[in-house]
This record gives C-alpha cells, structure tokens and sequence, in this order.
C-alpha cells in the first residue's frame, strides 16, 4: 500500500508539472501581442504594448509584483489607481489559479489517486484556502496598504520612529489562567488556552513577529488579534476548519505511515485554537502549539500555514499564507525515479560538520556556547522536501518562494527542528520559458551571458547541483548562528531581515569554499553575480527589501575583490566581468573575511544595523544605497535602466539562441 500511494504522489506530481508548462506557456502571448482573455479588463484601463503585456504575465506566471510595479510607475498613474489595479490584478491571479487547483483536485478524483483521507485533506486545504484569499486581501488592504502606509506618509518613512510608536501594540506572552471578555470568562475562551503546564509559557516574553494588527485608541496603538480585526473573514475560517476537521475524522486510515491521521487532526485542532485567540496576550504561545504540531508531520503531503513575514516591515505581522507541498524527494528518494537515490551533497549531517568545524575557530562570546547549542539541536532535527506548491492561496498569491526553512521560531525549532522546503523544477521551468530581455545584454557581456545560459538549457544535472550550493545552502544557512532571541534582540532598529538573507546565502558559498572540490566555482559565482544584480530591480519593493540589501553586499565584495567592474555607462555592454584565478582567490578570501564579520555580529546579539551599514546607507529618498562609490553609480544607473528598460524583451529568442548554440557545437 505504501509504494502504491507513493507511485500516485508521484503522478501527481507530473500532472503539476505539466500544468506548470501550460501555464509558462503564457509568455508566448508576448510574442505575438495577443491579451490573454483574463487580462482584458486591465487593458481597458491601461495601454497596450509588449512592456505592459509582460508586466502583467509576469503577475499571473511568476506572482510577482515586480514587473507590473515598474510598468504602472512608468505609467505615471495616481496612486490611488495603483493601488487600484494591483487588487485587480491579485483577484485576477486568485481566479486563474482556483481554476488550476479546482481542475487538479477534479483529476486526482477521476482518476482514482492517493487514498479517501488523503483526499479529504486535499479538499479541506481547498476550503479553508479560499477562506485565506478573503482574509488575505483584506488584510493587504487594511494592514499594509492602510495602516502602515498612512504610518509611512506621516513620520517620513522613519522606521525607528515608526517602531516607537508602535512599541505599545508589540505582542507580550503573560501567563494569566484566561483571557478575560468584559469581566466573563467564556467556556470558548477557556477551550483555546493552552495548558498551563504548556513548555513555551514564558513570563512578559515579547515577540519577534506578531498576529495581530496595530489599532489606534486614544492616542496609543494597541494590538488587536486577527480574530478581533478581521470579523467576518475569521467567520468564515471557523465554519471551514470545522467541516473539514469533522469530515477526516470520519474516515477511517489505510496507510498510518504516510497518512499521519492523528498527527493532522491534531494540527488542525491547534492551527484551528491558535486562529480563533482573540487575546494578544496569549497568540505567541497558541502558535508556537501550531509548529509544534506541525513538526510532528512528516508525509509526502505538506501543509504550509501562516509562517513569513516580509511584507510588513514594522511588527512583522505574519501573513495569510496557505498551501499544500507535495514532495518529489521524500525520506532521500526520488518518487520519479524510486530506484535512485538521491546525490545530495548538502544535508543535514554535512552542514552540522561544517558548522562545528567553523565554530570552533571563531571567537567565544557571551552568547557562544547558548547559540551553538541551539543550532546543533535544530540542525539534527531538520526534515527536508524537494517538490512542487501543489495548492496555494492569499499571501502565496502575492509570491510563492523558491526554497523555504521553517519555522522562524527558534524555540520551537531547538526541541522539534525545521523544515526546508525546496522547489528546483518549478524554478528551472520558468527560467526556461521567459524571454531574454533587453536589460540584461546591455548590462553583462555576451561571454558571461552564453556560459550562464548553456548551464539552464544544456547542462541541466549540473544546474541542479548548483541550485543546491546556491538555494538549499541559502535554508541551511538561516539555521546558523542563532538562538532563541536572535531576532529580538538584534532587531531593535528593524535590520535583521536585511541582514539575515544575506547570512543564510553565505552559509551554502562558504560551505562550498570549504569543501575538498569545487568543480563548479564559476558556475556558482555567475550564478551569484546574475542573482545580484538582478535583485536590484527590487529597490523600491517593502516586501522583498531583504533581498535587495542582501544584493547590495553581495554587489560591494564582488567590486571589492575585482570581479566586476562598471565601465560607466550602459551605452555599450556595462559591466566588465574577471574571473581569473587572482581575482577569485581575492574574492574567497573577502567572502570569508566578510563572513567572519557578519558572524561576530550574530554571535554577539548585536543590533544588524550595525553590520549592515558598512555596506548601505540611505538616500534622501529612503532607499538604500551602497556606500562604495562605484558600486552605488552601478546600482543607480541599472535601476534608471530598469525603469526604462525593464520590461522590453531582447531581439534574441531563447529558441534562437539555443539553435545558434546547437549549430556551434553540432549538436543537430
């Protein structure tokens, strides 16, 4: 039975990815102009040509805002109409894929796959996914685009004066027997308090993230929890959590290894309680309970709940994210190719060796022995999944991740380990299917630009061993070096994301200096450098802003050690890449002189801003700007270019450029 739910996991697996292919099909439009139907009503609002076709492809295929953000400011439309047609376009989104969901369930239904439970639970994430679309465009709309934008525009943009405001509505765990409603005590009430014996009960313990939405009364913001903020929608929740949790329990397991009947029922109950808290007081422990629970689950069938939070820069509101993971490699095993293992040189045990190793030579700190401690114990109990968002909703709507370790809690973590999610296929798709762009062969040389594109089209198994050093490394690297109180206590100023992605990239580069071989070095700094630049499309995005910080430093060694240089304009190719053996040694030993920087930061709970303002500072805009001279005239001039350019595809086909390679190496 166990091989045989396993070989279903599996074909539908390869019905997600031929849905994926159809999908990225869409790119086609572009080339001949057309407006797909679902699109129409946008065009009615904006111009027609190809930079705005794309832009809006881009917002369904990749669900990102990126491309439509730069195109409606070029537009150089009122604000509020902005704002306007991003809701239209995320509904647009939200409608193109509840028809691919509701067609994929239709499927594994028809044809009979995976088991009645399985089943069930599919469905039940389906339900409550559509109650998350609600719950999430309400609070995009209130939250992100209301509460905190009005916060922007009336203290400038100045985070610390904004977070100083705010301090009243950070969340603060007190053990109190209840939650107390105008002097009652509810038998509700009492139903969704843990127990009091509960192991992460800690006196006044403030939260690094919060579930609750910032309410001004009288003149102090005070937390209000979802349940409270967002009536409506969280009634809609309730009735969904309650159907679906009354039908699995009805049916009966076939498989309790993979099924995990008990273990999801459980998860449900407490993901179910955790939403419902409506005291602020007692939300940090109630989903703590949630990851809890959610450790103990380890099928091919993987629920993603409410976990990230990028989009809200001040309290770290975490998102209505929801989803459904289905693994291609689970428990080591290729589920296409059963009789394979998998060539994984990045684990769990690997990284453990490499993190001890490098621990042992850096200095000891106050905080050393406590942090080291906690990474060993999440390390050994890391779970990892390689496979495909097979159903996704709200926040995921607004941009599904390429890899994921989680959960951010560390306390959690230190007793139950993480998950690391990670997602190749998908990601090498849509590298395949979208266009070249203008942008790019005015920025890179043609040399650095063929080497990059013959890794994606032609060397596919050496793509995903570099996917592997550059992504899986990048989770492996998000375990190290913290602890419990990490992000508390080094987030006084709002920095830590903006530090963190780039630590956690760090942590698979210099896994992979370390390492005996390195047969795929310039493969890995040209994916780097590619990744760099390319992140600085998103300067002006609150959502994605860690990423671009961690671009920019990336961008100051890369320049440091020689690697690039900026010819000064973008009239001819603009950069000039060096990767002779000096220049890459240069750049090693930077890397690693930088990593011993960032390192010292983390082990001794300083503030990230202190890290990061060796390498940023910001413009009288508010945008973060690299402090290097020729690294900031780079960054500012492809930005002035992006603007412009961003969105005009290159007279290079991908399928013309792939016959003029096929003809030089007589590959025909």
């Amino acid at each position: 039975m166990e091989m045989e739910i396993l070989q279903d996991v599996a074909k539908v697996y390869r019905r997600l990815e031929l849905q994926n292919k159809q999908i990225n099909q869409l790119y086609k439009s572009i080339e001949t102009n057309q407006i797909p139907h679902f699109l129409e009503s946008i065009f009615v609002q904006i111009p027609h040509n190809r930079e705005t076709l794309l832009a809006c492809i881009e917002r369904v295929v990749t669900l990102q805002e990126s491309s439509l953000m730069n195109m409606l400011q070029k537009l150089e439309l009122p604000e509020e109409q902005v704002i306007s047609l991003r809701m239209q376009l995320l509904k647009i989104t939200q409608n193109f894929y509840m028809d691919k969901h509701k067609n994929l369930l239709q499927y594994i239904a028809k044809e009979q796959l995976l088991t009645p439970f399985f089943c069930a639970l599919l469905q039940a994430v389906h339900r409550i996914g559509l109650c998350f679309n609600d719950f999430f465009v309400a609070w995009q709309r209130d939250l992100i685009l209301g509460i905190n934008r009005k916060l922007n525009q009336t203290y400038c943009n100045d985070l610390e004066k904004i977070l100083k405001v705010l301090g009243p509505s950070f969340e603060v765990s007190h053990s109190s027997s209840c939650a107390i409603l105008n002097g009652i005590v509810t038998q509700d009430t009492l139903q969704q308090l843990p127990s009091q014996k509960d192991e992460f009960r800690q006196e006044n313990e403030k939260s690094d993230r919060s579930y609750s939405v910032p309410v001004l009364k009288g003149s102090v913001y005070q937390a209000v929890a979802y349940v409270e903020f967002f009536k409506e929608e969280f009634k809609a929740l309730k009735i969904a959590f309650d159907s679906s949790i009354e039908s699995l329990r009805k049916i009966p397991e076939v498989c309790p290894k993979l099924e995990q009947k008990n273990a999801y029922l459980n998860y449900l109950s407490v993901l179910k309680s955790a939403l419902m808290q409506s005291s602020p007081n007692r939300l940090l422990e109630s989903w703590r309970l949630v990851d809890k629970a959610w450790m103990a689950i380890s099928s091919p069938l993987q629920i993603g709940h409410p976990l990230e939070y990028y989009e809200d820069h001040f309290r770290r509101a975490v998102a209505p994210e929801w989803d459904l993971r289905i693994a291609r490699i689970y428990e080591g095993v290729d589920l296409l190719n059963l009789q394979e293992l998998q060539d994984c040189k990045i684990s769990k045990e690997s990284m453990l060796k490499f993190y001890q190793f490098y621990s042992s030579k850096v200095p000891d700190t106050q905080y050393k022995k406590e942090i080291d401690t906690c990474v060993q114990e999440s390390l050994l109990k890391t779970q990892s999944y390689g496979g495909l968002p097979a159903l996704f909703y709200g926040a995921e709507l607004n941009g599904l991740f390429s890899a994921q370790v989680v959960p951010n809690d560390e306390k959690v973590s230190e007793k139950y380990g993480k998950k690391i999610f990670y997602f190749p296929d998908r990601v090498r798709e849509l590298s395949l299917a979208k266009p070249f762009m203008l942008l790019s062969s005015k920025t890179f040389p043609k040399e650095f630009l063929d080497f990059n594109r013959e890794l994606l089209f032609f060397r596919k198994e050496d793509w995903y061993k570099v996917y592997e050093i550059s992504t899986i490394g990048h989770e492996f690297g998000h375990i190290l070096w913290v602890s419990l109180d990490s992000e508390l206590k080094m987030n006084g100023s709002g920095q830590f994301k903006n530090i963190e992605e780039f630590k956690a990239t760090m942590g698979g580069l210099i896994y992979y200096f370390l390492s005996a071989s390195q047969p795929l070095l310039q493969e890995i700094i040209f994916n780097l450098i590619a990744r760099a630049v390319g992140l600085i499309a998103w300067m002006k995005e609150d959502e994605v802003l860690p990423y671009y910080c961690e671009g920019l430093i990336h961008l100051s060694v890369l320049f440091g050690a020689g690697i690039l240089r900026y010819k000064g304009s973008f009239e001819m190719t603009a950069l000039e890449v060096n990767t002779n053996e000096n220049a890459m040694q240069l750049l090693r030993k930077q890397y690693l002189e930088t990593y011993n920087q960032l390192i010292l930061t983390y082990l001794n709970k300083q503030d990230a801003k202190v890290f990061l303002e060796n390498y940023v500072i910001k413009d009288k805009e508010g945008n973060y700007k690299p402090i290097k001279p020729e690294v900031k005239a780079f960054v500012e001039d492809y930005y002035q270019q992006y603007q412009v350019i961003g969105q005009i595809t290159d007279t290079l086909t991908p399928q013309m450029w792939q016959e003029i390679y096929k003809k030089q190496h007589n590959l025909n």
